[in-house]
């Protein structure tokens, strides 16, 4: 069954079409990760934009797999480079703009998502019709099949 359900969804995104950047993504430098999802990253001009990851839900700083997904973000940035693509979705009432983060060709909600430490929040990806997100949440649903990471059963 697994096995079935991670084939469908693969198939699936094998026949959705590759996005294009959108037209005010723009590609700067990893300076800082703070957590799993928030990255401090730097413009061209050199000005430092603060970062969350679009429809991605994982542990904060503090929490043992917290600290595992800051240093998967962290190791994943450092392994290209840092340099990162950034596609700006939406800019939250507070200021923060949330975006979809291409690094080393794999957006970061996917790294977080096979790395079973994130949920992918299905309703924002609806709401937006991101056809990414089908992908992404394919690897959560096999992270809980397996019970991996955030799905891991902590009794045993």
């Amino acid at each position: 069954m697994i096995m079935i359900r991670s084939f469908a969804f693969l198939l699936v995104l094998a026949l959705l079409p590759i996005p294009s950047l959108a037209a005010d993504s723009w590609q700067g430098k990893v300076v800082n990760v703070l957590d799993g999802t928030t990255l401090d990253i730097a413009k061209p001009d050199g000005q430092i934009e603060r970062i969350r990851l679009y429809a991605v839900i994982a542990p904060v700083s503090g929490n043992p797999l917290g600290y595992d997904a800051r240093r998967r973000t962290t190791s994943w940035c450092y392994q290209w480079g840092d340099v990162a693509e950034v596609l700006p979705i939406y800019q939250e009432p507070t200021g923060q703009v949330v975006a979809r983060v291409i690094v080393g060709q794999e957006d970061l909600a996917g790294v977080l998502a096979k790395a079973c430490l994130a949920s992918i929040n299905m309703r924002t990806c609806k709401k937006r019709q991101t056809v990414e997100c089908v992908s992404w949440h394919a690897w959560e649903l096999q992270c809980r099949d397996e019970q991996k990471g955030l799905w891991a059963n902590k009794d045993q």
